[in-house]
């Protein structure tokens, strides 16, 4: 798609000028400095020792998620212009996927900053520029000076609450604290808003049976309930769970549609995490769930009145949403859903409520047993945030530091280099547990590391398509046959497709799925990352399977739709497949959630090795622990983050 300098202007306004000034005096500026303009070498004539042919180049280069068309014009002197005129990028990039083109321009460099979060794009941009003004005859020596900074005038800032990571959780915690009258600083590493949660699949579990009646229940998922009721209970919790549910279904009938409660969210949770979760943070979880859905509902989102399904979710209560936001984008069913309402809402408070980006907190700072800030660095200079109230963590998980999880996995054989992470790598390193066990913080479900079966082998993105969770879908080994359940625990679903030949999978749709023309499968079928053919039996030629195997395997689940036991256990299913075009995409175990963190209660305050609260000091999201045990349900994790990043933000603010 092509951009111009004129949207850009719109999308930096929207993400810089939050950090355009800090809520405590009216005299503090960002510390995100302007760099000085450096200069191609000219001659007294202010002509380049080494001219241009004028003119518009074009050169096209493998980005992040695919091949990048750059359009560069130029004069004799100089680079006029710079526009992507083609990409593949993700949607949590092209908040940001004009930066570099306009600092190039800017600063008539090639050699300028990228955006922490995006490098690949940025430097993807920054080649395709190099080679048109190679085309052009350029020396390209005299677009190479590198800007230099100007020196941060303010290294110190006061504000109520102080927030550390603009993820998911963070953001909610931000809009929550000011809600609550505080003034507020989200200190993020990144240069974009949303870390790890921009790049998830964005569905948020919260049992809302007004919209579960609008599923039908099949006889499989009433299986299924019977089947937790029935167990003898690990202990009192679940035993009254079980009690209260088994009432409710007594008033339930079946013809309405799908049955759900909070009560089923919680057992299924408790049960699916192997009774390792705490029972009181699993019972806020799942009693405030509906509750922040109602509060992006409040900001903006739109949910469907029919819930959706993530991957191992075990139960169709995924709450899936659109939101137009301020860039004049509309986001659907991703994780920029969950954080672009935020991001907005900030934009919009900006004088009580920043972030500031590219800037990386390293250690809290503690007064007198309580923490009271927190020092960060930003292009070599530390910076001072001091917290009058409180300071919340929000730096996600671990997943992407590999001798981290390999220090504490008790799950899995290798969690090397060789297995991928789903997650934002830059924001997925582990910051906010390390810095809270140094103030003595307690650690909790460290060895709980969660896979996903989504994974494209080699590189761990998970956001392929056709992709493992909602319905219409079937998993075939490198045979063509089914091997599992696809509505299984992600763990099941991981540790079923290692004990494969290969260890790995092949997820198959059709167009009842992906109808002919959608263009986020079309363009990975461009990028000949998922194949497409018009029959079962081409379709099993591109996959090197077996095709009637494949064949077979889709009957299988066919019957089961019509009505026979599925032999893998599937109970969730909708339509038939067998409507051509037919996809197919080859998967592999990702590292995806890390289930230890921050032990927290449930207020968000975080609590000491020795068992007391450390005052001063919350925590919110994947950072935390001790809530989903040994396997997280798919969707549960978004909903960890607004209702627990919404607690933190409220209890921050009054230093409660």
């Amino acid at each position: 798609m092509k951009r111009l300098f004129a949207s850009f202007c719109l999308l930096l306004a929207l993400l810089f000028a939050l950090c355009a000034c800090a809520p405590t005096t009216a005299d503090n500026v960002s510390p995100t400095p302007e760099a000085a303009e450096p200069t191609p070498e000219t001659t007294e004539s202010g002509m380049l020792n080494t001219p241009m042919t004028a003119g518009t180049y074009t050169a096209t280069v493998n980005a992040h998620n695919g091949p990048m068309t750059v359009e560069t014009k130029v004069d004799e002197n100089s680079i006029l212009s710079v526009t992507i005129v083609s990409d593949y990028e993700s949607d949590p990039v092209q908040l940001v996927i004009d930066v570099v083109p306009e600092r190039i321009v800017q600063y008539q460099s090639v050699n300028v900053d990228t955006v922490a979060g995006a490098t690949v794009c940025g430097a993807a941009v920054k080649a395709a520029v190099t080679d048109c003004l190679e085309q052009a005859g350029a020396n390209l020596d005299d677009f190479s000076s590198a800007p230099e900074s100007d020196p941060i005038e303010v290294t110190e800032y006061t504000a109520d609450v102080i927030v550390v990571g603009a993820g998911g959780a963070g953001l909610a915690a931000a809009v929550s604290a000011h809600n609550s009258g505080a003034s507020v600083i989200v200190v993020e590493k990144l240069g974009l808003p949303g870390g790890s949660t921009a790049f998830s699949g964005g569905l948020l579990n919260a049992a809302i049976p007004e919209r579960s009646l609008n599923v039908a229940m099949t006889d499989s998922n009433l299986s299924s309930i019977n089947a937790l009721l029935e167990k003898e209970p690990y202990d009192e919790f679940e035993a009254g769970l079980q009690e209260t549910i088994r009432k409710q279904m007594a008033d339930y009938d079946q013809s309405q549609g799908m049955f759900d409660s909070v009560e089923l969210h919680m057992l299924q949770t408790y049960n699916g995490g192997d009774y390792m979760g705490n029972p009181d943070l699993i019972t806020t979880l799942c009693v405030n769930a509906p509750a922040a859905t109602e509060w992006l509902t409040e900001l903006g989102v739109v949910y469907s009145d029919v819930p959706g399904m993530a991957t191992g979710a075990l139960w169709q209560r995924s709450q899936q949403g659109t939101y137009a936001a301020l860039n004049g984008n509309t986001y659907a069913n991703q994780g920029l859903v969950d954080v672009m309402p935020f991001v907005d809402y900030i934009a919009q408070n900006n004088d009580g409520v920043r972030i500031d980006y590219s800037t990386r907190a390293t250690e809290l700072l503690v007064e007198n047993g309580r923490v009271t800030g927190v020092l960060a660095e930003h292009d070599g200079t530390v910076i001072t945030y001091r917290a009058t109230n409180g300071v919340v963590m929000a730096t996600g998980g671990f997943g992407a530091n590999v001798e981290m999880r390999q220090q504490y996995n008790e799950q899995w054989d290798d969690l090397g280099s060789s297995i991928g992470c789903s997650n934002q790598n830059p924001a997925a390193q582990g910051d906010g547990i390390v810095m809270g066990a140094a103030v003595g913080a307690d650690l909790v479900d460290m060895g709980l590391i969660q896979l996903h079966p989504n994974g494209e082998p080699g590189t761990g993105n998970m956001m392929l398509e056709p992709h493992t969770s909602g319905l219409n879908r079937i998993f075939v080994n490198s045979d063509g046959n089914r091997f599992v359940n696809e509505d299984a625990r992600r763990d099941d679903l991981c540790n079923a497709t290692y004990a494969q030949e290969g260890q790995f999978m092949w997820v198959v749709a059709d167009s009842t799925r992906y109808p002919e023309g959608t263009e986020s499968i079309e363009n990975l079928v461009t990028l000949g990352k998922t194949l497409k053919a018009d029959t079962v039996e081409e379709l099993a030629g591109l996959m090197g399977v077996d095709a009637n195997n494949l064949q077979a395997a889709i009957d299988q689940y066919n019957a089961t739709v019509d009505g026979a036991e599925d032999p893998f256990g599937l109970t969730t299913y909708d339509q038939k497949l067998g409507n051509p075009p037919f996809y197919a995409g080859k998967r592999s175990p990702t590292v995806h959630h890390t289930m230890g963190g921050l032990r927290i209660d449930t207020e968000t305050h975080v609590i000491s090795t020795e068992g007391w609260v450390i005052p001063g000091l919350y925590a919110a999201g994947e950072v935390t622990g001790d809530i989903h045990g040994g396997n997280r349900l798919g969707g549960n994790a978004i909903a960890d983050i607004i209702v627990f990043g919404r607690i933190a933000g409220a209890n921050a603010a009054t230093g409660a």
